[in-house]
Parts: structure tokens; sequence; C-alpha cells
């Protein structure tokens, strides 16, 4: 690594937006200016073979394949069990997240948090909660009875459920 290196890496480590990238920049930038590798991870509160594959990665692919994320993500356990919960969902929609877990947990076993499952109906299935049906009334002014019923009928929640969103073409 030469002089001109550590410029591009404090250069790129201060203007990067990803938090990732820039420790990898910052990194590096510190291997320029002649740190241990030891002061480095313990800097930049990296393990030791984390350090020695963002050397192995610039000295491979040089500054530009340096930058990229090869970050994936995991699949969810869930998906393996896409197409069963789909099917059952179209069958009978789940009116609300807490009866969707339920029922995911007795088809697949798998138990997930109310915050996993909806983010799971939304983005692996294309669900999106869906308020149907009206409220009573003939939109004249109403009575006091009608007024009740009507708050009635918004405690109820037995007029909502998850439908498979289709997704609009342009």
């Amino acid at each position: 690594m030469e002089e001109q290196d550590s410029d591009k890496f404090y250069e790129n480590f201060l203007r990067e937006n990803h938090p990732k990238t820039r420790l990898k920049n910052f990194a590096l930038y510190l291997k320029c200016m002649g740190f241990s590798h030891t002061e480095i991870y313990k800097l930049c509160r990296i393990s030791k073979p984390t350090l020695v594959s963002y050397l192995k990665d610039f000295k491979t692919g040089g500054f530009q394949s340096f930058q990229k994320l090869n970050w994936k993500g995991q699949k969810t356990k869930l998906f393996e069990h896409k197409d069963r919960i789909e099917a059952d969902f179209k069958v009978n929609p789940p009116r609300s997240i807490l009866e969707a877990r339920e029922r995911i947990e007795k088809l697949t076993g798998i138990s997930r948090s109310p915050t996993q499952i909806q983010d799971f109906l939304k983005s692996k299935l294309s669900l999106r909660y869906l308020k149907v049906g009206s409220l009573p009334g003939n939109g004249k002014d109403d009575d006091e009875e009608k007024e009740n019923e009507r708050g009635r009928f918004k405690k109820n929640n037995s007029n909502r459920y998850w439908i498979k969103q289709e997704k609009e073409r342009r």
C-alpha cells in the first residue's frame, strides 16, 4: 500500500455513507499509516480475521472491489413454508397479526414476534392490511342510537383482513 492509497482511503472514510465500507476504509487507512494489526483491530473494534479479510480483499481486487459490500443477509426459516402459509391465508385471511402469528406457528412450528410476522407478510407474501366494509348509517344527521352503533362497529376489528397485494404494472 502506498501513500496515494492512504489518501483515497481517508477521503472515502470521510465521505462514505455506509458504515461498513467507512470502517473498511478507516482500517486500511490506518494500515497505510503504519499502525500494527493489533492497534488497528483495537481502534476499529474488529476481529483479527476481519482485518485480514479486508487486507485480502484489497490485495486481490484492488480499490474498486474493496468498496463493494458482499453481504446478502439470511433467508428466514418461514420462507421454506411460504407456499403452505400463502395457500392457508388465501382460503381464510387472518384478521390480525396475532391471529396470523398463531396460525403460522400451528402450520410450521416456528414462533416469531408480531413485528417479524408483519414484515414477513408484507415483504415475502405481498400481503397488506385492508379494512373492508362500511360504517352503518346513510350519511345524514343521525340520532344518538346510530352514533352509538357506529362507535361499537369501529371498535370491532372483524372487518379487517390481510389480503394479497397485486403489484402495479407501469
